[in-house]
């Protein structure tokens, strides 16, 4: 059972309680504190639980904490907004690569284009 805002159950009762339904009776599952919050075990889900804000936190086996959709969402944005920049890059890369080619292409061409008039005018230098 879960009271997420504190506001449902008598003052003093945990906001966070779980039973267990044994000989036709339901009797308090045991807790412990893990990061300063009560947290309990579900066998059922085979996960450790605990009170996050006003959110549930559900832990694993191997101790790792599952995302709540708001953080997962979050890191979704995060890569995206990565992906974009990262493309944004390669777009600025790629025409300032383009735009060095054609302005090597252009010496190139002047180049040949001095030789050729160096060649014309036998060595001496077109005035």
């Amino acid at each position: 059972m879960f009271d997420p805002k504190g506001d449902v159950y008598p003052p003093g009762t945990p906001r966070l309680q779980g039973l267990k339904l044994a000989d036709g009776k339901y009797i308090p599952l045991p807790w412990q504190l893990a990061k300063g919050a009560r947290t309990i075990r579900s066998e059922v889900l085979g996960l450790d639980v605990r009170v996050d804000g006003e959110l549930l936190r559900f832990r694993d086996a191997a101790g790792r904490d599952i995302p709540h959709r708001n953080e997962i969402e979050a890191a979704a944005g995060r890569a995206e907004a990565q992906a974009k920049r990262e493309a944004a890059q390669r777009k600025t890369a790629e025409a300032r690569a383009e735009r060095e080619a054609a302005a090597r292409l252009a010496a190139e061409a002047r180049v040949a284009e001095l030789e050729a008039a160096l060649r014309r005018s036998g060595g001496r230098h077109p005035s």
